[in-house]
Order: C-alpha cells, then structure tokens, then sequence
C-alpha cells in the first residue's frame, strides 16, 4: 500500500546536530539533480530584496529567509518529525511506518520525500512559490515528478497491495499526477483512492475544505495502525470503519474514499 500525503506550510525546526541535508542520500535518486537545481534556485531567491515574498515567509518570522538561504547547514530530522500542523497532529511523531506500507510525502524543495528513510530540515516553501530562474516551484517540478509517479504507480501494482490512498491537495496531485496516464500492464489492476472528507447535516453534505487536512491525518493514522495493509478499496474502507469507531463514516464514491463527518 502506498499512502501520497502533502507537506504543511509549518515545520518543527530539528535540534542542533552534526547531521545537515544530504541530497544524494535521499530516495528516488533520479531526483537527485533537479533537487541540486531547485536548492541551488532557492538560495538564490532567499538572497534578493522580495525574498519573503517569493518563498512565501511571514512577516512575524523573518529569520526563515535567512535560514532558507543556507538551507545545507540546516539541521534535519526524519520528516513526519519535521512536518507539523493539523494533518501532522494526527500522527505520532515517534510511529514506525510498517514495512509492508509507504509513506511518501510531496515537497516543493524536494520533489518527494519518503517518511521511512529520509532526512530533512524545516523549511519555507509550497507549491506556490516562485524561485529564481526556475519560476513557480510547481509547474518545474512537474515535468520531473510525472515519470517517478508512474513508476510508483508500476511498484505498488506488482506489491502484495496494490492500492494507493492519496490525500494530497490539488496543487500537489497536479506535480505528480496518478491518474492521467495510459496504465501499463503491470499497473492496471491498482486503486487509486483519493480521499474526499464531507460534513453531513440533516442530509446535506458540504466539502470539507479548510479543515480537510485533519480527516486526511485521521485516515493516515488508522491505516498505519492497521494490522495489515489493505489490498483493496473495500478493504481499505472497513479498515477505516473499524478504526473510526463509528464516529465517521466512510463510502466509496468511484475513485474518492468519502469520509463523513455527521454533525448536528
């Protein structure tokens, strides 16, 4: 099973430590040098006038401009340590990523990164962003990422659970698409499972969309807590059900995994 999460735009800064970002030890090395490119863009950016304005930087924490711009002297942590805000929340920090699943996460600086393995510093970027030379991070990002998703899509279809559970947001399902492709053989049989958090009251459902990140962490945690990953979509809803306790329903609407929230 693969479960594709998005980034948070907060990040907990790792403690001090002899360990600083080390690009080629990250997976997936055929990102290697678009992600030499892209760091080499932002410290770049991270030194001109409209700095904070490019990368995105609030103006009650000015010091991350200067800590963009000597991002490999950053200190890095394993990054569902790094990441934070209200998807992050819902998981333990200190969770072990079985390893019959995949975590991966999207990353405007990085391109991907995997929970399991890799090692990142906090940083000040999104999808949005725009960085010297190179404009906005997403659209470059793009064009690298399209083949590692296809590859990711032929990896976990010829695993013993061919499934992947995406709650990305739309800017980031944009970068690395997995639907707008012909499927090879090997990939023809995977579910792809876009979660799609609703509210429910008195029969009338509404998107959920500021607060969609929490519903994705919840469902992240219950599928990690599983005692095995599920094989199918029908599998992958009874686990949620079973995890959930009744407190949220959960249907399958075609491709979208619907969680519901009934209030009122």
């Amino acid at each position: 099973m693969l479960i594709l999460l998005p980034p948070s735009e907060t990040k907990t800064r790792p403690e001090r430590s002899d360990s600083v970002l080390d690009l080629d030890s990250l997976a997936f090395t055929t990102l290697t040098e678009p992600r030499h490119t892209m760091l080499r863009a932002v410290e770049r950016t991270a030194a001109t006038k409209d700095a904070a304005q490019k990368l995105g930087v609030p103006a009650s924490s000015p010091e991350l401009v200067e800590r963009m711009a000597a991002l490999e002297e950053e200190p890095v942590g394993a990054p569902l340590t790094v990441y934070s805000g209200v998807l992050f929340d819902q998981l333990d920090p200190a969770v072990t990523v079985p390893d019959d699943r995949r975590v991966l996460i999207q990353s405007a600086l990085l391109g991907v990164v995997d929970a399991s393995s890799d090692m990142i510093p906090a940083y000040r970027l999104s999808a949005g962003s725009t960085v010297a030379r190179l404009g906005k991070a997403a659209t470059w990002w793009a064009r690298h990422l399209r083949p590692l998703g296809a590859q990711l899509l032929d990896e976990t279809a010829d695993g013993p659970a061919p499934v992947v559970v995406d709650s990305r947001s739309g800017a980031y399902r944009s970068m690395m698409p997995m639907r707008s492709r012909t499927p090879s053989s090997s990939a023809a049989g995977i579910s792809v499972l876009e979660v799609a958090p609703v509210q429910e009251k008195d029969g009338v459902r509404k998107v959920v969309s500021h607060d969609a990140k929490r519903y994705r962490g919840w469902v992240t945690r219950v599928l990690l807590d599983a005692p095995v990953p599920a094989t199918t979509p029908d599998e992958v809803v009874d686990q949620l059900r079973a995890g959930f306790g009744g407190t949220l329903g959960v249907e399958l609407d075609g491709d979208r995994l619907v969680v519901v929230d009934r209030v009122g």
